[in-house]
């Protein structure tokens, strides 16, 4: 690891192992991770169930901290949007609306850890899982299970996962150990009553116990039905808390591990308790399925029984060497299962899949910043209180770094910066990038100079059009000036504009456009162009270190609903139920990038440490028509919208789909956010700021 990550878990409890063996995982796994220097921030729906039996009230290896209901989470969304990776659990209370609110408030990675996949998907099947819905699993960027196997490519290929990982539970060895205790049961079970794994007791112990009278066993955990005819030598205790499993486990001769049904189907289903048992060295019966014998040894580290008999034999067979099964299956843990494996593991899937969005994973907060000094950087960014400029500073924030916005406020908006205004490391100066910059900055040094500063909606852009010419030319003349002056990285948002109405398709880097030097649109087209010319002119004479991102079209929470795109316009007549205007006859494609994707990319680029790689297309290549763009948005809004069609404005591209090949090579960057997911975030969003003004002008009236 090239530095701690800060981590927030949601899941089901860790405060409280009475019932579940949720909190035995957790604990194991975050610990690991905390031994690793990871930071850990625990979030724990207040229950009364779990509240009445905590076992666990101050780890001193994460920070456990409680919530009521999903409302409660606002008090931890600086953590969450700040927090390198957000793992939400299955089981969670109210899961869906908990996912939900995630993934609109994380900036890292965010993943799910199902710690019941078999049973989670076939709930999905009859539609009752009230914890993960289907629409949900793309956008996990890792979907962590405790199933392996088969299982994890039917999540990638049925339910769209962009990566399915099998993460199994683990024992603490540390904790879990062989003790030396009175031998009390010939056959102990612990685990807590389920209906489908019941069965199994029945079939490999409670049929045993009747066979074996002399012999005695033992069955632990809560939730028992009361009407279960339990044979007289078979033993029921309610509850075993974990500081007291050795103890359990080494008080039998054999423990058995049984499976739920689910999980047998879908094999490679290991249990907590049987890496616990195994960690203190019990010798372990267990029912059979697919995958167990890639985890232990069968007749060496582990019994396996199909039915009652294999069971009876076991227990009355003189040459059964339980010790010496016992030891070689903690063997086995120590060499595969520790929570240091499972630890290594998600770090490992946490980088993976950081390196497929494209960006760099923020800290938790400036607050306990974990860059060191020599890692955090004074960045400017022009143009930083619009829609793009904004998310890039919160990003940035996040990650540690101190940023300077530079804003003239012109289709910016202070709202916008609403989060950053509250770090220690954030300053806003207005000013106009046409105009030199103040003393102030201009004798400053940077690490990191961003060129945004430019309207990029064709209404705004082409209201003053003498503007955004100049502040494509001067705006970028005195910015580089800036970075050669601080021997800053400097990094210039062009965009696809450049190439015009393309006559190449898809458009590649090397496709030199084809622009109306003097349409309605020339005022940005060929400022940008002009933007790139004096951007690589200043690298080929060794003034300066320049990136240039050529952005096509993005969209996500911030967009104004009047600055005349596509989505914006779509989604906000959608959402009042007013006409939807349609420019043309819909059949004119666009490529839409969410805005977390473009951010990433942009980082990226920026952080790019090789030869300076030419310019670089950044954008989601997924081609899509502005009719079908309506018919998704409709859908989703549930909007009763009309669709109007307007005369195509001049020069007004046809078809528009970028070539990622090279920043996929020189980056390996590539958009991962699905178009629906991306446009639910971006709805919820604009029905909030909707919401929002409507009680602000009743607030109003009635002042």
């Amino acid at each position: 690891m090239s530095r701690p990550l800060n981590i927030v878990v949601l899941g089901l409890s860790l405060s409280s192992s009475w019932g579940n063996g949720h909190a035995v995982t957790f604990r194991a796994l975050l610990g690991a991770l905390a031994a690793r220097g990871h930071h850990i921030l625990f979030l724990e729906r207040e229950t009364p169930w779990y509240a009445a039996h905590r076992d666990l009230e101050t780890p001193d290896w994460c920070d456990l901290r409680f919530y009521d209901g999903p409302g409660g989470l606002e008090a931890f969304a600086a953590e969450v949007a700040g927090a390198d990776a957000v793992v939400v659990g299955s089981y969670v209370p109210e899961g869906i609306a908990v996912g939900d609110w995630v993934r609109r408030t994380a900036r890292g990675v965010v993943a799910f850890y199902d710690i019941d996949t078999p049973v989670t998907l076939a709930r999905l099947e009859r539609d009752d899982c009230d914890y993960l819905a289907p629409r949900q699993i793309p956008a996990y960027d890792i979907y962590f299970s405790f199933t392996g196997g088969p299982t994890l490519e039917r999540i990638e290929r049925e339910y769209g996962s962009p990566a399915a990982r099998a993460l199994y539970c683990s024992a603490d060895p540390e904790v879990y150990r062989p003790i030396d205790a009175p031998r009390r049961w010939d056959l102990s079970y612990l685990g807590t009553w389920s209906a489908d794994r019941q069965p199994v007791i029945d079939r490999l112990l409670i049929e045993p116990a009747r066979r074996l009278p002399r012999m005695s066993f033992v069955v632990a955990g809560p939730q028992y039905p009361d009407d279960i005819d339990w044979p007289a030598n078979v033993h029921r205790i309610d509850h075993v808390p974990p500081a007291d499993h050795p103890a359990f486990y080494a008080a039998s001769r054999f423990t058995l591990n049984a499976t739920r049904a689910d999980m047998v189907e879908a094999g490679f289903s290991p249990s907590i308790r049987l890496f616990e048992a195994a960690a203190c060295a019990a010798p372990v019966i267990s029912d059979v399925w697919p995958g167990l014998d890639q985890l232990f040894t069968p007749g060496d580290e582990i019994v396996l029984a199909r039915s009652a008999d294999d069971v009876v034999a076991a227990l009355q067979s003189p040459a059964r060497d339980g010790r010496r099964m016992g030891l070689a299956a903690r063997e086995r843990i120590l060499a595969a299962h520790t929570p240091a494996h499972r630890a290594e593991t998600v770090e490992h899937e946490l980088l993976a899949a950081r390196s497929r969005r494209g960006g760099v994973l923020p800290s938790r907060s400036t607050e306990t910043p974990m860059k060191t000094i020599a890692d955090r950087k004074s960045v400017l960014v022009a143009g930083g209180a619009g829609f793009l400029g904004s998310h890039l500073c919160d990003r940035l924030l996040a990650e540690g770094h101190h940023v300077v916005c530079l804003d003239n406020l012109q289709t910016g908006d202070l709202s916008n910066l609403d989060q950053a205004m509250k770090r220690r490391n954030f300053e806003f100066v207005r000013h106009d990038v046409v105009e030199p910059l103040p003393a102030r900055l201009a004798e400053r040094r940077f690490d990191r100079v961003y060129d945004l500063a430019c309207a990029a909606s064709p209404p705004q852009y082409q209201a003053d059009p003498e503007h955004t010419m100049l502040t494509c030319v001067l705006g970028v003349t005195h910015l580089l000036q800036l970075a050669q002056r601080s021997g800053a990285r400097f990094l210039l948002t062009s965009t696809s504009e450049i190439y015009g109405d393309p006559e190449v398709h898809p458009q590649p880097e090397t496709y030199r456009g084809n622009v109306n030097p003097i349409g309605p649109r020339a005022c940005y087209d060929e400022g940008k162009r002009a933007a790139e010319t004096l951007t690589f002119d200043y690298d080929r004479s060794g003034r300066g270190e320049v990136r240039v991102a050529r952005i096509f079209n993005t969209y996500g929470p911030r967009l104004s609903a009047a600055d005349g795109r596509v989505v914006s316009n779509v989604v906000s007549q959608a959402l009042t139920d007013q006409p939807i205007t349609v420019f043309g006859d819909g059949s004119q494609t666009r490529s839409f990038c969410y805005v977390d994707d473009m951010i990433g990319g942009l980082i990226a680029l920026m952080e790019h440490d090789g030869p300076q790689p030419g310019p670089i297309n950044l954008g989601n290549p997924v081609e899509m028509t502005v009719s079908n763009l309506v018919e998704v948005v409709l859908d989703l809004t549930g909007s009763s919208s009309e669709v109007t069609y307007q005369p195509l404005p001049a020069d007004d591209p046809r078809r528009r789909r970028p070539d990622i090949a090279r920043a996929a090579e020189v980056l390996d960057w590539r958009p991962t956010t699905p178009l629906e997911e991306g446009l639910r975030r971006t709805i919820d969003w604009f029905d909030g700021e909707r919401l929002r003004m409507a009680r602000e002008a009743a607030a109003a009236i009635g002042a």
